[in-house]
């Protein structure tokens, strides 16, 4: 029996032994194949991670809000997934909306405290990054990449000039805001509400102050000249043409807000009266084209810089805006006194930075309004 169980052995070794090579050539090829797909494995996570998109930073703007920037353009498929966030700790992702710039998100959330730190993690960020909420905040509005909240504005020129053909002309799309002597006014206006529908801001009494920033880019005379705003009672719309192109319907002209729907009361948006000043919902829509209040001026001296346009009129009309955003049909800017054209730019400047700007400094917690917070 022994001798039987020997020679048996001494055959599978001889087996063994004679399929070696073949085993050997077996797991050479297998062991290359393995390290080749391990290094095409590798290739493919750097490839990927030198394509995704950075995140730059992430910002809390009020108790259920938080926006993401990032160095290039996202997928809406993978920035609205919230299974890619995480915040700690215990804050709960509601919903995840990819700006119309897809370089920014904005993260809707259950409630965050003030000064609280959190930490927010991203699949290609396993550290994370420390976000806080401060009792105090600030946004911009305008169009471009610098602003915290893009696409809302809109503005326009209302020529004033002798030749009659031309008043029904729009300037929606030039790259310049003009005032002058001859009458010639601008129209500017910033669509708030969705950034704070969004934001969950509805109080008026979260405003601290609003500002809009002009950039003037041409005047011909080193002596100050004032600049006024007033705010606009009826609705308008910004158009797409030149100052040479004939009106669309609803598009701003000399003669209607409305381009053959909407007259104004008096061309061009002379219509005011004493008492009319846009702090009511009565005041807009009727037979009113602004409010006979100038809400502010601004001595502008020079050109190739930008003026700050700010009153305590101005803030509240921005918190009137935020309870009433329908009436919101923003501001009309002409020259009060002076005798040379100044030239602004406008929303379709090539430079984004020069274009307008509404910045917007608020509380970000509904709680009313004490001197100490207001500072």
């Amino acid at each position: 029996m022994l001798a039987t169980y020997f020679l048996v052995g001494a055959s599978c070794a001889r087996d063994i032994q004679s399929w070696s090579p073949i085993l050997k050539v077996y797991f050479n090829v297998a062991s290359r194949f393995l390290i080749f797909l391990s290094l095409l494995f590798c290739y493919v996570l750097t490839i990927n991670a030198a394509d995704t998109p950075k995140l730059l930073k992430a910002t809390a703007l009020s108790q259920t809000a938080i926006q993401l920037q990032f160095d290039g353009q996202l997928q809406a498929e993978t920035a609205e997934d919230l299974d890619n966030y995480r915040i700690a700790p215990d804050v709960q992702l509601e919903y995840a909306l990819l700006d119309q710039r897809l370089n920014r998100v904005l993260l809707l959330t259950s409630l965050l405290e003030v000064d609280k730190d959190y930490r927010l993690t991203l699949p290609n960020i396993q550290t994370g990054i420390v976000v806080t909420l401060p009792s105090i905040n600030e946004i911009t509005f305008g169009a471009g990449d610098s602003v915290t909240f893009s696409g809302g504005l809109q503005d326009t020129t209302l020529h004033v000039n002798k030749d009659r053909k031309t008043r029904n002309n729009n300037a929606g799309a030039e790259p310049t805001l003009l005032c002058n002597p001859p009458g010639s006014v601008f129209f500017v206006a910033f669509d708030l509400f969705d950034a704070f529908e969004d934001m969950g801001i509805r109080e008026p009494t979260q405003v601290l102050e609003a500002t809009i920033t002009l950039h003037v880019q041409q005047c011909e005379t080193d002596v100050a000249q004032t600049v006024l705003f007033r705010r606009v009672l009826l609705p308008w719309k910004e158009g797409r043409g030149t100052s040479s192109n004939r009106a669309e319907d609803n598009e701003l002209t000399y003669n209607s807000a409305l381009h053959r729907n909407l007259p104004w009361n008096k061309p061009p948006a002379q219509a005011m009266l004493a008492g009319i000043d846009g702090d009511t919902e009565s005041d807009y829509n009727g037979s009113e084209d602004v409010a006979h209040r100038i809400d502010g001026t601004n001595e502008i001296q020079g050109a190739g810089k930008r003026y700050i346009f700010k009153s305590e009129l101005l803030t509240d009309a921005v918190r009137f805006w935020v309870a009433n955003p329908d009436y919101n049909y923003g501001y009309l800017f002409a020259l009060q006194d002076g005798d040379a054209p100044i030239i602004f730019s406008s929303k379709e400047a090539t430079d984004e930075t020069l274009r307008p700007l509404l910045t917007i400094r608020y509380q970000t917690v509904d709680q009313k309004e004490t001197p100490e917070n207001s500072k």
